[in-house]
């Protein structure tokens, strides 16, 4: 006589379901599993994301970088560098060497002034120039550029540009400064959303140093 069939497991025993506890286990394995993937993916978003802001802050200090570059490649000295100032004589005239043209390159011009400094209000590293660009009053090697930054500023013939915002803190290192022979602009910057050490250096020298007339 012929049985039917039956479901059967190897060696002909009948096959089982899993148990409670079998299906217990398999939950916990699958959710420690699901929870290990969730973790390590969480983990490659925020090392990306800290991989972007890392390069943001890099183009961000770039651009400050090839501003700074840019006044320094201009500027025939540093007039001041202090704390959060810092003072450049950019020189609007070309110089030819002619007797005519020296009188004017030698004579420091209000036009002709960049003043940098860091507005922690804004918290940004701003350029300031003044607006009227005929403004070719004479000032002397000898002034107290800071003051007159502010005079400036008081009187509202400041016009200004950001250089790189979002700064926490910013200031110009020099050390016993002389505009008739450092030639040097040091700017060390932490932005706001970098760790506390995270301080990057702008500046550079300036190309050629002709010292003024005053430095004899």
């Amino acid at each position: 006589m012929t049985y039917p069939r039956t479901c059967i497991g190897r060696r002909g025993a009948p096959a089982r379901a899993f148990t409670l506890v079998e299906l217990a286990v398999s939950v916990v394995v699958t959710a420690v599993v699901a929870a290990s993937v969730v973790t390590t993916m969480s983990a490659v978003r925020i090392g990306l994301e800290g991989q972007d802001e890392a390069a943001r802050a890099t183009a961000r200090i770039a651009r400050a970088q090839a501003r700074a570059v840019d006044h320094l490649f201009r500027a025939r000295m540093i007039l001041a560098q202090e704390g959060a100032f810092c003072a450049l004589w950019v020189p609007s005239e070309e110089f030819d060497a002619s007797p005519t043209n020296a009188a004017e390159y030698d004579a420091i011009h209000r036009e002709e002034l960049r003043f940098w400094t860091f507005d922690a209000s804004a918290q940004a590293v701003v350029v300031e120039r003044t607006s009227n660009r005929a403004d070719r009053t004479q000032v002397a090697l000898s002034t107290d550029w800071e003051s007159l930054r502010d005079s400036l500023a008081a009187q509202g013939v400041l016009e200004r540009s950001v250089v790189i915002d979002g700064v926490a803190a910013a200031s110009f290192r020099a050390s016993g400064f002389d505009p008739c022979s450092d030639r040097r602009m040091s700017l060390m910057v932490e932005l706001a959303t970098e760790p506390a050490d995270g301080a990057y250096e702008v500046g550079g020298a300036i190309e050629v140093l002709l010292e003024h007339p005053s430095c004899g």
